[in-house]
């Protein structure tokens, strides 16, 4: 029986990134594309009250029997959760997320609508992989440039993406997040990181009053010397390796529940 993978992004159904993996992905199982109408970037996992959710047939790219496209006026993560609900006949086996523009690395992963497209997808209990490309700054976060090169990146996660289909995630593992360094091709080295906790992104607003609208204007700001050295920020930035980093939705600490009760005890 062929596979089914859902295919969405945070940067909107016309980026370059998301019809460069579909074509890729088409070749190993039928893709069906729901992505968000419009730029969605760090919209994380929210669901905003102000989408109307409409769902629009999009016309392909290219031509291919295992591909359909929706757009939906919707985050990412609704994306996701409406082509479950109304869209898709079946479960899809793996949900991918991506192409981004732009790596998520370290801290960053926790506004990523990319990564928060994932999340949503292993909250309702389905495989999902996260992808992302690093740019530069002056190729635009929120941008679609026709002058960065998603190939390598695409190879990538089709490569995963049989493995996962093939293989499954490892017990305890709900997403692969997958970073790819923007010089790199299909045979850059790639190697399993942890997530940083530093976010190798640095940030400042742009505005000379109060009363003015805030521009966030975000930038590279990574230190070597701080960052842990088996982490997906060092593999990209310093090593300039592909990260492949498992991440799971159970975010509680792994501390002595028992030290920590007694600890909150003594405050009375």
């Amino acid at each position: 029986m062929k596979k089914t993978i859902l295919l969405t992004n945070d940067d909107g159904i016309e980026s370059p990134g998301i019809w460069k993996i579909a074509e890729g992905l088409v070749s190993i199982a039928e893709v069906w594309i729901a992505a968000p109408r419009t730029q969605y970037t760090g919209a994380g996992r929210c669901f905003f009250i102000e989408d109307d959710g409409i769902i629009t047939k999009y016309p392909l790219r290219f031509e291919s029997e295992n591909l359909r496209a929706f757009s939906i006026g919707a985050s990412p993560a609704q994306c996701v959760y409406q082509a479950v609900e109304e869209i898709l006949p079946v479960k899809p086996d793996l949900v991918v997320s991506g192409i981004n523009y732009g790596e998520n690395l370290g801290t960053v992963v926790t506004g990523s609508g990319t990564i928060g497209a994932a999340i949503e997808a292993a909250i309702i209990g389905l495989k999902a992989m996260a992808i992302s490309l690093e740019i530069l700054p002056e190729e635009g976060y929120r941008s679609h440039s026709d002058s960065v090169d998603f190939s390598a990146a695409a190879s990538f996660g089709r490569r995963f993406a049989l493995a996962i289909l093939s293989e499954g995630l490892p017990e305890g593992v709900d997403i692969l997040k997958v970073d790819v360094p923007r010089e790199a091709d299909s045979d850059t080295p790639w190697e399993v990181t942890k997530i940083s906790r530093m976010s190798g992104m640095a940030r400042r607003i742009i505005r000379e009053e109060a009363n003015q609208n805030a521009q966030i204007y975000w930038y590279p700001d990574s230190n070597r010397d701080k960052t842990e050295t088996d982490s997906d920020l060092y593999a990209v930035v310093h090593d300039r390796k592909v990260s492949v980093s498992p991440m799971t939705i159970d975010m509680t600490a792994d501390c002595d529940f028992s030290a920590l009760r007694k600890r909150l005890e003594k405050g009375g």
